[in-house]
């Protein structure tokens, strides 16, 4: 997926493309989680390159935003997608639209995992076996 991407980008995009992840930055930061989502579905370089590699993905993005997804984007290098919601009430519905697009459009076999965000980010856990 990666040598998908173009060797050249546009003035224009990399700008707005530096721009959503500044917004990105700030939205981790403050916690708005609205901001977050807003940020993470404006990527003007790798998305538009990546996502018709990615049977279904349009319709994934489409459905997660329609069922009161924040945002949603493409993961990674792929295949794998990501929405960001508020509240975890809405996340199974929203889970269960992305996957049934994976399927109908993309013809795609998909599971869903729900999680809550960790905020203490990055960490030791255990430092057992490591001696």
């Amino acid at each position: 997926m990666r040598a998908a991407l173009p060797k050249n980008i546009a003035m224009g995009h990399h700008v707005r493309n530096s721009s959503q992840a500044a917004s990105l930055v700030a939205g981790v930061l403050q916690g708005d989680a609205a901001l977050i989502g807003s940020a993470m579905s404006s990527d003007f370089i790798v998305e538009p390159t990546r996502a018709p590699l990615i049977p279904g993905m349009a319709a994934v993005k489409a459905a997660a935003l329609e069922a009161g997804a924040l945002g949603c984007t493409i993961s990674g290098a792929g295949p794998t997608a990501v929405a960001v919601i508020e509240g975890e009430e809405k996340g199974e519905e929203i889970a269960r639209r992305m996957i049934d697009a994976f399927l109908s459009v993309g013809k795609l076999k998909a599971t869903a995992t729900v999680a809550q965000l960790d905020r203490a980010g990055a960490r030791v856990i255990s430092t057992s076996g490591l001696e």
